[in-house]
C-alpha cells in the first residue's frame, strides 16, 4: 500500500527553478504524487486487525439504528469502547479530512518520538503509521475515493505552515523536525499562530500528540518505568484502533464505481476492505430492515 508523509513532504519539497515551470504546465501535482509516495507490504498483523475490528462491529449490529450508528463511526466507536472519547472526541468530530490530517500529524510525531521506547508494541506502532500514511495518500492522490471535503487545501496550508516553521533550520532531518514541532507550546489558540484564514491543522495535530502523550504517561506511579511501558502500549493500541475505524469508514463511503476504477489499475487496500465489509453485510449497499438474520452455508461431508 502507498505511503505519504506530511512532514517528509514538507522537508523535501524545497523551492527550485524548475518547479514554477512544472506548475505552469500543470505537472507539479502529478510529479509530487509519484516523487513523494513510497510503498510498503500490507502486513498480516494489519489484515488481522481490520478483520477483528469489522467482526466486532458486525456482532454489535441488531437493528437499523445500530447499523447506522456503526457504519457512521470514524473513530468515535474506538474511543468510546476504550474509554477515551471525552479526552479525544474533538479530533474525530471534525470534518473527515481534518480528522485524517490531525491524527496523521499526531501519529507521525509520536512514531518518531517513541522510536527508542522500550515496551512499545511494534505491531500496533507500525500498523498505526502505515494506515496513517496510506490514508493521507488517499486524501491527496486519490481524493475521489474519499468523502467530499477540502483535504487538499488543508494539506497545502499545513505543509506551508510546516515549511515556514522549519525554514530557519538548515538540512534538518525528520527526527529534528519532530522534536522542534513537539517543542511548541499548545497552551495557546492555534489561530493566533497561523491566522484565521489558514486551514492548517499543524498545531492542532501537535496538540493532539501532546494530549495523547500526557494521557498515557503518569509520573506519579512508584514503578515509573514499568508503568510507562504499559501506557505506551495502550497508547498505540488506541491510535491503531482509531486508524482501522477510519480506514473502514473511508471504504464504506467510497462509490462502487471508483472502487471498480482502481481495480483496473491494480487495486487499493481500501477496496479490499470494502469487499470484506460487503461480505460481512456491512457495506452501504446493505440495509438491515428487521432482525439480524444472516444466511448460513452448511457443507455436508
Amino acid at each position: 500500500m502507498a505511503q505519504y508523509s506530511l512532514i517528509t513532504y514538507s522537508l523535501q519539497d524545497q523551492p527550485s527553478w524548475w518547479k514554477p515551470i512544472m506548475k505552469f504546465f500543470g505537472l507539479k501535482e502529478t510529479w509530487d504524487h509519484y516523487r513523494y509516495a513510497t510503498y510498503v507490504i500490507v502486513s498480516e498483523a494489519l489484515k488481522k486487525q481490520v478483520f477483528q475490528e469489522l467482526t466486532k462491529k458486525m456482532k454489535s449490529i441488531e437493528d437499523r439504528a445500530s447499523y447506522k450508528r456503526v457504519t457512521e463511526h470514524r473513530g468515535q466507536w474506538a474511543l468510546q469502547r476504550m474509554g477515551y472519547y471525552q479526552e479525544f472526541g474533538w479530533s474525530v468530530e471534525a470534518e473527515f479530512d481534518e480528522s485524517i490530517l490531525l491524527w496523521h500529524i499526531a501519529t507521525d510525531l509520536l512514531f518518531h518520538d517513541t522510536i527508542n521506547e522500550n515496551g512499545t508494541t511494534e505491531d500496533d506502532r507500525l500498523i498505526s503509521q502505515h494506515i496513517s500514511n496510506y490514508m493521507l495518500f488517499l486524501l491527496i492522490v486519490r481524493p475521489f475515493m474519499m468523502p467530499a471535503g477540502i483535504g487538499q487545501i488543508r494539506f497545502g496550508d499545513t505543509c506551508a505552515e510546516a515549511r515556514n516553521f522549519l525554514q530557519s533550520e538548515d538540512n534538518i532531518e525528520v527526527i529534528g523536525a519532530v522534536k522542534k514541532i513537539l517543542g511548541v507550546s499548545t497552551d495557546y489558540d492555534p489561530g493566533l499562530v497561523k491566522g484565521d484564514r489558514s486551514k492548517s491543522v499543524l498545531f492542532n495535530g501537535c496538540r493532539l500528540a501532546h494530549q495523547l502523550k500526557k494521557e498515557f504517561t503518569d509520573d506519579d506511579k512508584q514503578n515509573r518505568e514499568e508503568y510507562k511501558k504499559v501506557n505506551w502500549d495502550r497508547m498505540w493500541r488506541l491510535i491503531r484502533a482509531v486508524w482501522v475505524e477510519m480506514l473502514c469508514y473511508a471504504a464504506s463511503k467510497c462509490s462502487g464505481q471508483y472502487h471498480a476504477k482502481q481495480l483496473s489499475k491494480g487495486g487499493e487496500l481500501v477496496t479490499v476492505v470494502w469487499f470484506l465489509m460487503a461480505h460481512l453485510g456491512m457495506g452501504e449497499q446493505y440495509r438491515i430492515e428487521e432482525g439480524h438474520a444472516r444466511a448460513k452455508l452448511i457443507v455436508a461431508k
